[in-house]
């Protein structure tokens, strides 16, 4: 924050509208997702996500990556594995490991993934200036940026500092 600019003071307004805007992002996505005649769930293209970002993760990273508990997280990896989407290979340096890699009937699903996303951001930013888009962007950054500062910060906070924090 540069010198002299008054930090901004949220209300409970900020909480709940963040979370009112999330649920109705989760349910159109949903909606668009089945529209897409993809077959794909929510939880599926969370991990398909992740997976184009970063292939070859362990379920451990892709569970951290897309919030999920790693059992159910198994159980979406073992469905989309049977449908050919992604599969299951020993981490070269640690047998013990497994890492999961996007196949390539993947392929076949970004147009209609990618229509049912822009689909819901059309809605989603409908009235939106282009100036007022790129302006909201920025404003996403600096808040994901000063959540993974903190995140970063409590990671290197000793043990005891971050239960004193709780």
């Amino acid at each position: 924050m540069s010198a002299g600019k008054a930090k901004a003071s949220p209300d409970q307004d900020f909480g709940w509208l963040h979370r009112d805007v999330y649920r109705l992002f989760q349910r159109a996505w949903d909606r668009h997702l089945q529209a897409s005649g993809t077959g794909i769930t929510v939880p599926q293209s969370r991990v398909l996500a992740a997976l184009r970002q970063h292939d070859g993760l362990t379920q451990t990273e892709i569970a951290d990556l897309v919030m999920m508990e790693k059992a159910p997280l198994g159980r979406t990896i073992d469905r989309m594995e049977e449908v050919g989407l992604v599969e299951r290979r020993p981490d070269p340096a640690d047998r013990r490991v497994r890492r999961v890699y996007l196949t390539d009937a993947i392929e076949r699903l970004y147009d209609p993934l990618w229509g049912a996303a822009f689909a819901m951001f059309d809605v989603a930013l409908e009235g939106f200036t282009p100036e007022e888009y790129q302006a909201f962007l920025a404003m996403l950054r600096r808040i994901k940026d000063n959540l993974e500062a903190a995140e970063q910060g409590q990671e290197q906070a000793p043990r005891s500092d971050r239960a004193a924090a709780r």
